[in-house]
Formats: C-alpha cells, structure tokens, sequence
C-alpha cells in the first residue's frame, strides 16, 4: 500500500510516511480494507509515565483517516486512558483535550507531534500492532 500524502490540509512528513511503510511492510495487506496501526509502549502507565500510545488509520486508498495520541487523564481510582490529541484528517478537525478546532489550525503542533513521534519510533520504545478491517 502506498500512503498519500497529497491533498491534506497538514503537511504528512515522509519520515511519518515511511514509518508507516516499513509497519505494513511486515504484514499481508489487503487494499480492499482499512488498517489502523497501534503504537504501544509497554511501559507507559499513568504513574509511571512514558511515551503516548497512538493509533493511526489509513482508508484503503492509503490516506490516513487520523492519527490519535492517547494519555492519562485523572488521578487515583479516577485515571484513564483518553484522547489527548485527535488529527482527524476525513473530518478536517483537530480535537485537543475534549476541544476541537479546524485541523487548518493545528499546522505547528502536528509538525511537532510528527517529529517526536517518528523520533520514539526510531527509537524503538514502540511495540506495533496492525489490523485490517
């Protein structure tokens, strides 16, 4: 599968792109259906800390959907696991801690979130699941 990056309202970096390559590069991939890649530390907890789980999802054409980086919210009993970030590229909105703003708005902060994600990534803090459905 081959990812778009033309026609986002967010520049795609091709670091982020082959990220995502070498990712479906390890499975038998059906262009017929959608893939969501999941990018878990094993060790992030709420107490303990580490790097963002983040969830990516690609349509069957290879242009992402969205891309969500997940943290823990609350403390004590109340801590959970939520959306701290949400680049919805099918919708045009970028959602920020329960807010959401025209995804046009978000250029710095995705550029930022790009860099140190595919840093983690290289990194390899990563434990990488991919789903087609």
């Amino acid at each position: 599968m081959n990812i778009k990056t033309e026609g986002f309202a967010l520049p795609i970096e091709n670091t982020l792109v082959q990220v995502l390559e070498k990712e479906l590069s390890k499975i038998d991939c059906d262009n017929s259906q959608c893939i969501i890649l999941n990018f878990r530390d094993p060790t992030y907890g709420a107490t303990t800390g580490g790097y963002h789980p983040v969830e990516i999802m690609l349509n069957q054409h290879g242009a992402i959907q969205y891309i969500t980086d997940f943290a823990y919210v609350g403390s004590g009993e109340m801590v959970e696991l939520a959306k701290e970030l949400d680049f919805d590229f099918s919708n045009g909105l970028l959602e920020q801690m329960g807010r959401c703003y025209p995804i046009e708005n978000a250029w710095e902060l995705f550029s930022v979130w790009q860099q140190n994600f595919c840093a983690y990534y290289s990194s390899n803090v990563f434990n990488v699941e991919v789903s087609q459905y």
